[in-house]
Parts: structure tokens; sequence; C-alpha cells
């Protein structure tokens, strides 16, 4: 099978909604991520929808050197749709000292150590892995990242879930400063939106031009953010996504937008 449509599963969070946007709509539950299962040639990446009515645990992923499977966990961010509050954390406000984090997650005041940035629709986010962050109430995002399923929780609102306090200091990175990592996307506009050492991002608008091409030469997800594309005889729709070998198998002249997200 050279592409098609991923398969998608639904993740129950405390945080999450039960009335998501199309093509989803009234759950039974509150689904906090959708996550879409790609083949062998893409496992080492993963892309997933969030949506969120609370604010998330504010926690981090283990850099190279402190994760289990010696991987760590980059990830980044694409708003979709965000309240007119909506924020989100990245870093701390200045340097704080071990046993002030410490202490300060332990009495239930670590978001006033924390950087917090209001977000909006089209707004585009770089996490690296070592990096405290939290995403905020009225978000819906794609979120692209390594598929490593390791968080550490420094503190969790009183939701009851198991904290890794110890774990995520020994696993802060240098923080970022998060005008460094936040990018407002022009959604008419083709681009590459990130190279990092893990993965790569583009957004294409129709068509994708000879850069993107160039670039993006093997295995390759799409997620479509405005009007569809086809792989084959197979629609992909917003709030899908789909995968192929060669990213020149994908048909996006109907598709107004995508995401592309791919291994390096």
């Amino acid at each position: 099978m050279t592409g098609g449509a991923l398969r998608v599963s639904f993740v129950p969070k405390p945080w999450g909604r039960r009335h998501l946007p199309p093509p989803y709509g009234m759950q039974d539950t509150e689904i906090g991520e959708i996550h879409f299962q790609a083949p062998g040639a893409l496992q080492t990446i993963l892309g997933k929808y969030l949506f969120t009515s609370d604010t998330l645990s504010i926690q981090l992923h283990p850099t190279e050197q402190t994760c289990p499977k010696n991987a760590g966990k980059d990830e980044c961010w694409m708003v979709t749709d965000a309240d007119d509050t909506a924020r989100v954390a990245i870093g701390f406000r200045k340097p704080f000292s071990e046993l002030e984090i410490r202490e300060a997650a332990m009495q239930g005041l670590l978001e006033d150590l924390l950087q917090w940035h209001s977000v909006k629709k089209n707004d585009f986010i770089f996490v690296p892995s070592g990096t405290v962050h939290a995403i905020g109430a009225g978000v819906t995002l794609v979120e692209l990242q390594q598929n490593v399923d390791t968080t550490y929780r420094l503190y969790d609102h009183g939701r009851g879930r198991q904290l890794q306090l110890e774990q995520a200091l020994r696993s802060l990175a240098d923080q970022p400063s998060a005008e460094s990592f936040q990018l407002a996307v022009s959604p008419e506009e083709e681009q590459i939106l990130l190279e990092s050492r893990h993965f790569q991002v583009a957004q294409s608008v129709g068509q994708p031009g000879r850069k993107i091409l160039e670039r993006f030469a093997s295995a390759v997800q799409v997620l479509p953010l405005s009007g569809p594309c086809r792989i084959g005889e197979i629609g992909i729709y917003p709030g899908s996504a789909g995968w192929a070998h060669d990213l020149r198998s994908i048909d996006l002249k109907d598709c107004e937008r995508a995401l592309l997200f791919a291994a390096v």
C-alpha cells in the first residue's frame, strides 16, 4: 500500500470536550485528543488534534539525555481555533531555582511562575523537549510530535493523576523565550514552518511548490485544514489525516490549506 487515510483513535481527557468541531460532533465522554495512527514508514512521529475545556497539566517532555527511550520529545502546535481568552505557557517568567520550582508546584502556585501568552487561530508554536509548558482552556490545535509517550507532570490542578516532579526537574532544559517559537501564520501562504532535528512541517496552499516537494521527498502525513485532498481514490477531509510514500501522489489542487508532516 502506498498511502491512504489514517486510522483515528479518540482519547478521553479530564480537560476535554463532549462537543467537538466537524466532522466529529457530539461525544459520549470528554474527548481531549484525536490521534492519527500512521503506518511503519511514519511511526516515529504522531499527528493529533487537541480540544481543551480546561487548563492542561503543567508538564514537560524529557530530553534525549533523560528519556528512558533515549529519544526525547519535541512537539509543535498549529492553533486552529481559540476563545478570546485562550492562552498557553512556554517556559518560566524568569530563571527560578529548582527549590523555588519544587515549592511552587507543591503549593499549587506553579502557574504564577510560567510565561503565559495569548494565542489565536493560525498561531504556530514550537516546544522543544525539556521545555515546561501548558495549554489553557478554549483551544483547538493540531499537535505534531515525536511519537514518544513520555510526559512528566509538575502540577495537575488537583485532578489526582500521578505527578513526576523529580523526573521533570531533572529533565528541565534551558527554557526558551516564547517569542522565539511563536509565529502568526498566514493561511494563504505556502511555507516551511519547522525543520527540527526529528521532523519537519510545512503548510501547503493547493499543489505544493518545488521547494516543498524537494524537502518532503519521502513518506509524509497530510492534515487538510481547509478543503479536501485525495490520495488515489480516497478523499481526505479537514479534521482527518492521510499519508503517502511520496508527496507527489497526494492530489492537493482542491485543498486550500494543509499541513504536511514528515520525519527527518
